[in-house]
């Protein structure tokens, strides 16, 4: 006769090859890539180039906040400003950029608008109006703060891609302070690009029919394991 514990013992083991298969073939988590463009902020009168935004602007689930100035109200109203090529004083692209213009506010606070971390990798920037500027990126994240600064020329032309492919991993905000030649915080920015992790894990197909077979040895164990006893 089959000693129940030996039964039991057997039927443990087979769940923990089954669940041990479900774990080593589950599909990794992957990152929705995002990138925010401004295109939406077109011109507020034909031919004017520039739109008056406000002291934040919410895209793609990212909400660019004018540090130290309410979101609401009508104190420093307009603390960002979009431009295209077509501006006067903007240039440098085809498409919109987004400024940050405010004499009550140096710092442009980036988060996810629920809350979420995400992967800073790269942005597109350009010097105002020809002035040759320091602009310096931190990252706020639970294993340690990160920070890098880069250096635009003025007599850059256009914009300039700046990746961060693996320094802003995981990060709950993104702060950008600017610092022009003149002492100013201007600097012009476009397609700040981020990755967002998915929620979840999905099994794939082969981890469920793994997980099926593993059931029905278990299934089949356990009624022996009952026939016997």
């Amino acid at each position: 006769m089959s000693h129940p514990y030996r039964n039991a013992t057997r039927l443990v083991a087979v769940a923990a090859i089954a669940l041990a298969g479900v774990a080593a073939t589950a599909a990794p988590a992957s990152a929705q890539a995002t990138v925010v463009t401004f295109n939406s902020l077109t011109e507020s009168s034909p031919g004017s180039g520039t739109r008056f935004v406000g002291n934040c602007h919410l895209e793609s689930g990212f909400l660019f906040t004018a540090v130290g100035i309410p979101c609401t109200g009508a104190a420093a109203a307009n603390a960002f400003v979009a431009g295209s090529a077509s501006s006067p004083v903007f240039g440098g692209g085809s498409t919109p950029s987004l400024l940050l213009n405010a004499a009550a506010a140096t710092t442009i606070d980036i988060r996810r608008q629920d809350g979420a971390t995400f992967d800073f990798t790269s942005i597109l920037l350009a010097p105002f109006d020809g002035a040759a500027t320091s602009v310096t990126f931190n990252g706020f994240r639970a294993g340690g703060d990160v920070s890098r600064s880069v250096t635009l020329a003025g007599s850059q032309a256009g914009f300039a891609m700046f990746s961060f492919a693996d320094l802003f991993i995981g990060v709950t905000g993104v702060q950008i302070v600017a610092t022009n030649e003149f002492g100013e915080s201007l600097v012009k920015f476009d397609d700040f690009s981020a990755g967002v992790p998915d929620v979840g894990v999905v099994p794939e197909p082969s981890t469920v029919l793994l997980l099926g077979s593993g059931l029905c040895i278990m299934l089949v164990v356990g009624r022996r394991w009952g026939t016997r006893a």
